[in-house]
């Protein structure tokens, strides 16, 4: 990795972690605007979707990442429907940019197996809990799409394969939060553990990203 690389991961690192930072602070900044509360919630995954779309060749993977920020502004303004559509947009670009990589093994297609059945009886007891028909087919389509990238990560040629499905497993556990909160019960700090680990696994993938392209 050359230093201009480096230099690279490093600005978008530390210009990540303070529009992150800004995002959980923005509660104590004591601004009352809605659309300040849409670019707080929105800024940090564009901020990556931008760094990556200028630093790397391939842009499969900075366009999922801008479909994910135009997700985060979709969740901000309460449109659930259009929020889990973008995201499932955007994960069918991870996707098709994990398995552009992806080298089958016996390992992978444990690992794959063995999520499939924890995804599976998940996804079957919270669609079990929502009411509403357009949610439950929306919900059902989504599970399955992101049950698809992380599982394509399990099959990734690359030396940092295992932070590769770090961050898949970290977004998946996001995305089970919110639909758990939503559908089946509310739990304490619900805001804080979701939005920690889905930008940890956005973090993550956009730093692998830089490494690798």
């Amino acid at each position: 990795m050359n230093c201009n690389n480096i230099s690279k991961i490093n600005i978008t690192i530390i210009g990540y972690t303070l529009f992150v930072a800004l995002y959980f602070c923005r509660s104590l900044l004591d601004i009352d605007s809605h659309i300040w509360l849409d670019i707080t919630k929105t800024l940090p995954v564009l901020f990556l979707s931008i760094t990556t779309y200028i630093s790397g060749v391939n842009k499969l993977l900075p366009t999922a990442l801008l479909l994910s920020a135009l997700g985060d502004l979709a969740g901000e303004e309460g449109m659930f429907l259009w929020q889990i559509s973008l995201f499932a947009a955007a994960h069918i670009f991870f996707i098709i940019y994990f398995i552009g990589r992806a080298k089958n093994s016996k390992q992978s297609q444990i690992l794959a197996t063995i999520w499939a059945i924890v995804i599976v009886f998940f996804g079957c007891f919270v669609i079990g809990n929502i009411e509403n028909s357009i949610f439950k087919y929306a919900c059902t389509a989504y599970m399955v799409i992101i049950g698809i990238m992380v599982g394509s990560t399990m099959f990734i040629e690359s030396r940092f394969r295992w932070y590769y499905i770090l961050a898949a497993l970290l977004f998946a556990f996001s995305d089970s939060c919110i639909a758990w909160n939503k559908f089946v019960e509310h739990f304490s700090y619900a805001g804080i553990t979701i939005m920690s680990t889905y930008f940890a696994a956005q973090g993550i993938f956009a730093t692998l990203y830089l490494k690798e392209e």
